[in-house]
């Protein structure tokens, strides 16, 4: 029999993806679905773009790239930074990843273990507790209220954290509710005690327009 780490027992399915192939099923059985099981744009990706990428590959841009990301896109999303919020960032510290989930499984990975405590939104990505508990760590809902316009309170947030803290993971506007906290919980949590010993880490996936 094929043995495999335990780890792998910790593992949850990705439920937003489950009833995404559900709801397909249903649609092709001729059923009248409204999905609201994952974040899919009801419109088409912009003609222009789609050209953009159609060129690119006529033009021979396609294969193997930096691990980083290439240069001209690292470049852009800098002089976004630069214009947007008036901070200097180095392309040399752009990184490009195929979505969101490849960073917080990897700092998951960096931060998660036994006997440690990692802090996510709840209700927020079913993968974040699937892969919290993956690591050994222990996950700690951080709550997403009604109360609170469906975002997270810095006050109620910080009362979660504890010496065993190691990662907190923050989302505004939180998916899948929308609700975006007020700039004063930000700077709430932005003034709050360090984290012990340097070993925390904070990850605010925030949509530029939000900050």
């Amino acid at each position: 029999m094929l043995k495999t780490v335990s780890a792998f027992e910790r593992i949850g399915e990705e439920n937003a993806f489950a009833v995404l192939a559900r709801a397909t099923a249903l649609a092709a059985a001729g059923r009248d679905i409204i999905n609201l099981g994952i974040g899919q744009p009801d419109f088409l990706t912009p003609a222009h773009i789609v050209e953009a990428a159609i060129k690119a590959l006529r033009d021979g841009h396609h294969g193997y790239t930096p691990a980083v990301g290439i240069l001209p896109l690292r470049e852009a999303v800098a002089a976004d930074l630069e214009r947007r919020f008036a901070i200097s960032v180095s392309p040399g510290n752009v990184l490009i990843v195929p979505g969101g989930k490849v960073t917080m499984f990897m700092t998951i990975l960096m931060f998660g273990e036994r006997g440690v405590d990692i802090l996510y939104p709840d209700p927020g990505f079913p993968i974040y507790r699937s892969m919290i508990e993956f690591t050994g760590a222990r996950p700690i809902p951080v709550p997403i209220r009604e109360r609170n316009a469906f975002a997270f309170s810095a006050d109620e947030t910080l009362s979660l954290i504890t010496p065993q803290t190691r990662l907190l993971i923050l989302n505004s506007p939180a998916n899948p509710t929308g609700g975006v906290t007020p700039k004063a919980d930000r700077k709430t949590r932005r003034g709050a005690r360090p984290a012990p010993s340097g070993r925390g880490a904070v990850r605010r996936d925030l949509r530029p327009d939000a900050l």
